[in-house]
C-alpha cells in the first residue's frame, strides 16, 4: 500500500506529492500535481508542472532555473523525454488522484490516502455474499483479519465513526459480535488463572486485574468502575508518612459509593494452625488484610472531604464496600474442618466480603457458558 498526500491550498485546489518520473543521488524529474475544481469540465479536475529538481547538501530538493520558453528564437526548442516506464508511472498516478477527487473532492486540510494493492482494492468492492465465501474458504486469513481489525478498533481514534458503522449493523449481528468479543476476553482470563493457580507474585495479579479489571467486577451485584489502582486513602500523620494505599478503589456506577478492594494471592494461606479439635485459626494474613481494608475504610470515611477535593474524585463515601480477595479455596479448605472454620469467620465478617481466587474464577467460568449459550442461540436463528 502506498500514501498519497494532499494538503489543500484554497476551497477550490489542493496540492499534492510529487510524482518522481526519474531520480538519481542529485538529480530527480518530478511533476507536481495539483487537484482543482474546474468550473467548465469537472472531469478536467488535476494539472501541474515538470521540474528538474537538484539535492541540496541537506537533503531538501531545489528547482532547477527554469527555461523562459518565450525567449527561444526562431527554429530552438526543448525536447523532454519521457520514457516508457515513466510515463506508465506518471498515469497511474494522475489516476489515483483522479479518483480521489471523485470521491473526496478537494479535501480540506492536510489529508494521507491509502492506494490499496489491487487485491485489497477487489476485496473491497465484493458484495457481501462473496466476502462471506472468501472467508469461508480461508478461515486463517479471515480469523486473522478480524483479530488485526479487533485491534484496530481497540487503538482507533476515530470513535464516532466507528461507533456509527457498528449501530448500522442488525442488532443479531451485533449481538454475535459483543458475545464474541467478550467470550475471547473471559477466555483468555480463565488460560491466566488456569496456569497461575499457584502464583504467589502480587504484582502479577494487581497488574492483571489492572488489565482486565471486569473480573473483579463479577464480585458485585451492582455495576462498578475502576477509580483508581493503588489509591491513597487517607491516613497519613502530621509529618506526612504512614498512608494508606488500597490496591483497588471502584465506585458504584449508579450511587457512587465507594468500594474498597485489598487483593493477596491465590497461593496466600487462608487457614493457620489447628485450634482445637474440631477448629482451625483463621491465617495471620487473611486476619490482617481484613482489619487492613476496613481502616481503610475508615480513614477514607474520615478523611473523604478533603481527599475528594484535592483528587477531584466523584465518588461518595456512604458507607464503603470492602473486599480482600484471598487464597484458593479449593486447594486449602480440604476437609470439612477446614471450610467450616472458614465460612464461620467469613459469615461473621460484617463489613468486609471475604472472597477466594477460585471463586471469583468460578464466576467467570459462569459468565463463559452464559455467553456460550447466548452464542449458540445467535447462531439457531439464522
Amino acid at each position: 500500500m502506498q500514501d498519497i498526500e494532499i494538503t489543500s491550498t484554497s476551497q477550490h485546489s489542493a496540492d499534492c506529492d510529487p510524482i518522481e518520473l526519474r531520480t538519481s543521488d542529485r538529480i530527480r524529474l518530478v511533476f507536481l500535481p495539483m487537484l482543482v475544481d474546474n468550473p467548465h469540465n469537472r472531469y478536467a479536475c488535476l494539472k501541474g508542472s515538470f521540474i528538474y529538481q537538484r539535492k541540496k547538501k541537506d537533503g531538501e530538493w531545489e528547482n532547477i532555473k527554469d527555461i523562459d520558453l518565450n525567449q527561444l528564437k526562431s527554429g530552438e526548442g526543448v525536447r523532454l523525454e519521457i520514457k516508457s516506464g515513466e510515463l506508465h508511472h506518471f498515469l497511474k498516478k494522475c489516476a489515483d488522484l483522479y479518483r480521489i477527487y471523485k470521491k473526496e473532492g478537494i479535501p480540506f486540510g492536510q489529508n494521507k490516502f491509502i492506494k490499496l494493492s489491487s487485491e485489497l482494492n477487489t476485496l473491497s468492492n465484493i458484495s457481501d455474499a462473496e466476502f462471506r465465501q472468501f472467508l469461508e474458504l480461508n478461515k486463517n486469513i479471515g480469523v486473522d483479519t478480524v483479530s488485526r481489525f479487533i485491534k484496530w478498533l481497540a487503538e482507533s481514534d476515530q470513535t464516532d465513526a466507528i461507533v456509527e458503522k457498528l449501530e448500522a449493523l442488525e442488532i443479531n449481528s451485533l449481538s454475535k459480535l459483543n458475545a464474541i468479543i467478550g467470550l475471547s476476553s473471559i477466555k483468555k482470563c480463565l488460560e491466566i488463572w488456569k496456569a497461575n493457580k499457584t502464583n504467589d507474585d502480587e504484582d502479577f495479579w494487581q497488574k492483571t486485574f489492572c488489565e482486565n479489571y471486569f473480573i473483579l467486577s463479577s464480585v458485585f451485584p451492582f455495576p462498578i468502575i475502576l477509580v483508581k489502582d493503588k489509591a491513597y486513602v487517607g491516613g497519613k500523620s502530621l509529618t506526612n508518612t504512614g498512608g494508606n494505599l488500597v490496591d483497588f478503589l471502584f465506585k458504584n456506577n449508579i450511587t457512587g459509593n465507594a468500594v474498597l478492594i485489598e487483593i493477596k494471592t491465590p497461593a496466600t494461606p487462608i487457614l493457620g494452625h489447628l485450634y482445637r479439635n474440631d477448629i482451625y485459626n483463621i491465617s495471620g494474613e487473611l486476619s490482617g488484610a481484613t482489619v487492613q481494608v476496613a481502616n481503610y475504610s475508615y480513614t477514607f470515611s474520615k478523611e473523604y472531604t478533603n481527599l475528594a477535593a484535592d483528587k477531584g474524585l466523584e465518588i461518595q463515601s456512604f458507607k464503603p464496600t470492602c473486599v480482600v480477595l484471598i487464597g484458593n479455596a479449593a486447594a486449602q479448605l480440604g476437609d470439612e474442618k477446614k471450610q467450616k472454620s472458614f465460612e464461620l469467620y467469613r459469615n461473621g465478617q460484617r463489613d468486609v466480603q471475604i472472597i477466594t481466587y477460585d471463586e471469583l474464577f468460578e464466576r467467570i467460568k459462569g459468565l463463559e457458558n452464559l455467553l456460550e449459550g447466548h452464542q449458540e442461540r445467535l447462531n439457531e436463528t439464522n
